[in-house]
């Protein structure tokens, strides 16, 4: 029999519910009604000592929208007694005063919040409600006033939608936002959800968005703190800084863990139902984390398992073909990235 695992999470995300006040085109979780059989009280209170269990030092909560949710600063509350940090990532548009005050008592460590335009009339259409963009502005203002936070995180997902927009954001975020880290990522499209396929980008737009992160990041590197995400970049030549962090290959069921709101357990929360690993109905967390058998698509994972035009790559081992979402969203294989750097300068195309 196999040992457990003994690894940490070192980033756990939770979907306290579906529920959310906005309908984004690009949200994997198609989130607006709340989902079905969501975890009661009772049930996410009893998950924590299996969080403090397995090492976890801090937990993101979200939607949906958090804030919908009656009992979310309850189980913030039993999370901080329980020695564990807490973020939240939230749309903003819920972040009044008195939500201002609760996360303050709380001593929230993170708030996350999407911008994805600078112009109110895509941001509004991308998040389908008028008001949004508004809202979000109204937010990062707000959040500035919190002393607890460590972090304060904007969040833009890319797509066709609002490739033009990169530098208006910018601009916005060098008036509105300073000191704040922006973390840039691709939306992906999944079936069943408001993204798909034609809406996502393609490679013209892939090496435009490198090459804005590449140029951007140093010149407000003093302002604003500019990161790609999990999802582009690996082992470039040419672009060698695009990222906060050093790509070891995809976190998943390593050093991150998603909880949704039904209970389901997944490496990492985007992931598609494909990746469910256990629910907490019928496991406890800390059974399903420990378990050899299970996220084997990271902590099994062999270099003769990646395909297509990640096959035979010297950095295979390293990078496992990028980010598990994105291969396959758009390769239909999690072992096929879909968008690789040094895979375009060994051919030449850049």
């Amino acid at each position: 029999m196999a040992s457990p695992f003994e690894g940490n999470p070192e980033y756990v995300i939770w979907e306290l519910t579906r529920a959310c006040n906005l309908r984004c085109r690009h949200c994997a979780a198609a989130a607006g009604r709340p989902a079905a059989g969501e975890l009661s009280t009772r049930e996410a209170l009893a998950l924590i000592d299996d969080l403090r269990a397995i090492g976890a030092p801090s937990v993101c909560l979200m939607g949906g929208e958090v804030f919908l949710r009656d009992d979310w600063a309850q189980i913030a509350d039993a999370l901080r007694a329980a020695g564990l940090g807490v973020g939240v990532i939230t749309n903003g548009l819920l972040l009044d005063d008195a939500t201002i005050r609760r996360l303050e008592a709380l001593e929230i460590c993170q708030i996350g919040l999407s911008i994805d335009a600078a112009n109110p009339e895509v941001h509004d259409r991308i998040r389908a409600a008028r008001g949004a963009h508004e809202g979000a502005v109204r937010a990062i203002r707000a959040i500035r006033s919190l002393a607890s936070l460590s972090f304060r995180t904007i969040i833009t997902s890319v797509h066709r939608e609002n490739t033009d927009e990169l530098e208006g954001i910018r601009d916005l975020l060098l008036d509105e936002a300073i000191g704040f880290d922006w973390r840039i990522n691709i939306a992906s499209p999944h079936p069943g959800t408001r993204m798909h396929r034609e809406d996502a980008i393609g490679d013209a737009e892939f090496l435009r968005l490198v090459r804005f992160i590449a140029e951007t990041r140093p010149a407000i590197r003093n302002r604003i703190a500019l990161s790609a995400s999990h999802d582009l970049g690996y082992f470039s030549r040419r672009f060698p800084d695009l990222h906060e962090f050093r790509w070891e290959g995809c976190p998943a069921g390593l050093q991150t863990l998603g909880i949704t709101a039904e209970g389901n357990v997944k490496g990492c929360l985007i992931l598609s139902d494909r990746f469910i690993d256990g629910n907490v109905r019928e496991r406890s967390l800390r059974t399903i984390w420990c378990d050899p058998d299970r996220f084997a698509y990271n902590r099994a994972f062999r270099p003769d398992q990646l395909g297509g035009q990640c096959r035979g790559c010297p950095h295979g081992l390293a990078c496992r073909a990028g980010c598990r979402d994105h291969a396959e969203a758009f390769t239909g294989s999690p072992f096929e990235a879909p968008f690789c750097l040094f895979r375009m300068e060994e051919r030449g195309e850049i």
